[in-house]
C-alpha cells in the first residue's frame, strides 16, 4: 500500500473512533439519567447500517469497537512510519 492509501485509511478510522466515542458518551448520559430516575431499563440502540438485520449496540459493544479501531489505527500508523523511514 502506498502512503496516500494508508493516510486515507487512518483518517477513516479516526472518524469512526470519533463517532463511537460520541455514541459512548450518549449511552453514558442516558444511563446516568436512568440511574437518577431509578429506571432499571437497559438501553439498546439499533443501527440499520447492515440492512435488513438490526445490530444491537450496547456500552460494552461500543467499548470493544473503539478498542478494535484503536488497534487498527496503531497498525496503520506503524506502516505509515515505516514507509516514511524507508523514504529517508
Amino acid at each position: 500500500m502506498d502512503l496516500e492509501t494508508l493516510n486515507n485509511k487512518k483518517n477513516n478510522i479516526l472518524g469512526q473512533i470519533r463517532a463511537y466515542e460520541e455514541l459512548q458518551s450518549g449511552l453514558e448520559q442516558i444511563e446516568k439519567y436512568n440511574r437518577e430516575n431509578h429506571t432499571n431499563d437497559e438501553l439498546k440502540v439499533y443501527t440499520l447500517a447492515y440492512e435488513p438485520h438490526l445490530e444491537e449496540i450496547t456500552g460494552s459493544i461500543v467499548a470493544e469497537k473503539i478498542e478494535q479501531l484503536t488497534d487498527n489505527l496503531l497498525t496503520i500508523s506503524e506502516k505509515i512510519n515505516h514507509i516514511k523511514m524507508m523514504a529517508k
